[in-house]
């Protein structure tokens, strides 16, 4: 087994894969450590975690060879967004608005990781895929990095010129390295609840506040959908704690009405958290992905800025003499303001929404109606937004 590699990615989820592909295209020698390697069978169970792909994503991911790998069953596009208060008239973001097809896909995690495994076949250097290994510690010099693991029979060591942290928000990477991290727990918590809908496949994906907090509707492919409820703590886990037939009964009196009938087959809760890495690099270690930036998921931005991370980072690294520690850390530097700053502009305006709209106080109230209505009046302020939140 090598164990020199140019790169050594720790992560091979959604994000992690994308930029192993994006730097074996440019001839490099690249190694993925990641836990749980793809199963074709994951895709025959119900969907869960799911991710709204923006149209800057999708068309990287083409770019990459990604996207003719994802599994049609497993992708819905959406042409609409529509968001609103109750009581108050919806705010519906439409493709045709900008001159655009569609607006995004929703695409199960696990098909968005399959897909890019499925690349690296095509590849005349594909990376070297390496599991069940445990990371320990990772050792710096000024020519590379060496990581130890621990495997079931040994310790095993690699060398790199640069690792790579790709393994989310809580990342052993970034620990170990000690770079540190800023942020909070939200005091809501989500719960995501998978539906058999006997109903049409939908193209719109909505969301309606509620003083309680949000509850959205992410249509998918193959008959099924996907409903997110936020609330307290409290109430999340009374809810995880009921039947599916008890949980329908729950969505209904909560919910805006579906289409039509549906039946919950899977459900899942999780805390929302915020976290933003002090830096994003640490001599030869750099972080991408949830290692480096955890948003509220409120508008599904997560994993698109994780893409954007790939394809800025790679960018640079195309161009920069891996074994010069000086012109690697000029093009981290250039990496991190870019991509630093683009994460903490997204969690301000995502906590700025959350805030205003997730409570039942007067003031807030009329100001959320002030916004919406306006933003129902003026059709450039929409065009705008809706540019933003599509990658462009």
């Amino acid at each position: 087994m090598n164990t020199s590699f140019d790169y050594v990615i720790l992560g091979g989820g959604m994000v992690g894969a994308a930029l192993a592909l994006a730097l074996c295209k440019q001839n490099k020698s690249v190694a993925i450590i990641e836990k749980a390697l793809p199963q074709a069978n994951w895709l025959e169970q119900p969907p869960l975690r799911v991710s709204a792909i923006n149209r800057f994503s999708e068309s990287y991911l083409q770019d990459l060879g990604v996207w003719q790998h994802i599994n049609e069953h497993s992708k819905c596009v959406f042409n609409q967004l529509a968001t609103w208060e109750r009581g108050v008239k919806p705010l519906v973001f439409d493709a045709k608005d900008i001159n655009e097809t569609h607006l995004g896909n929703l695409i199960r995690n696990e098909a968005l990781q399959i897909a890019a495994f499925e690349q690296f076949k095509n590849l005349a250097n594909p990376p070297e895929v390496l599991s069940g290994l445990e990371l320990m510690s990772i050792e710096q010099t000024d020519n590379e990095a060496v990581l130890s693991f621990q495997s079931s029979e040994a310790t095993i060591q690699l060398q790199a010129k640069l690792v790579i942290g790709a393994d989310g928000a809580m990342s052993k990477t970034r620990q170990l390295s000690g770079i540190g991290i800023s942020g909070w727990d939200y005091q809501q918590h989500c719960l995501s609840i998978t539906l058999k809908a006997d109903f049409a496949q939908q193209d719109i994906t909505w969301q309606e506040f509620q003083p309680s907090g949000p509850k959205a509707f992410l249509p998918l492919a193959n008959g099924y959908a996907c409903l997110i409820w936020y609330d307290s703590a409290e109430k999340i886990k009374e809810l995880g704690q009921l039947s599916h037939v008890q949980l329908k009964q729950q969505v209904l009196a909560t919910f805006p009405a579906l289409p039509g009938d549906f039946e919950i087959v899977k459900q899942a809760a999780f805390p929302l958290t915020r976290r933003q890495a002090n830096q994003y690099f640490h001599n030869r270690v750099v972080l991408v992905g949830d290692a480096a930036h955890t948003i509220n998921p409120l508008a599904g931005q997560g994993v698109n800025l994780g893409y954007k991370d790939v394809a800025v980072l790679s960018k640079l690294l195309n161009s920069t003499d891996l074994a010069d520690l000086s012109a690697l850390t000029q093009a981290l530097k250039t990496y991190q303001f870019k991509q630093k700053t683009g994460a903490l502009v997204m969690s301000g305006a995502m906590d700025a929404f959350y805030k205003l709209f997730s409570n039942d106080i007067e003031p807030a109230k009329f100001a959320r109606k002030s916004l919406l209505g306006v933003a129902n009046q003026f059709s450039f302020a929409r065009k705008q937004v809706l540019k933003k939140a599509i990658g462009y």
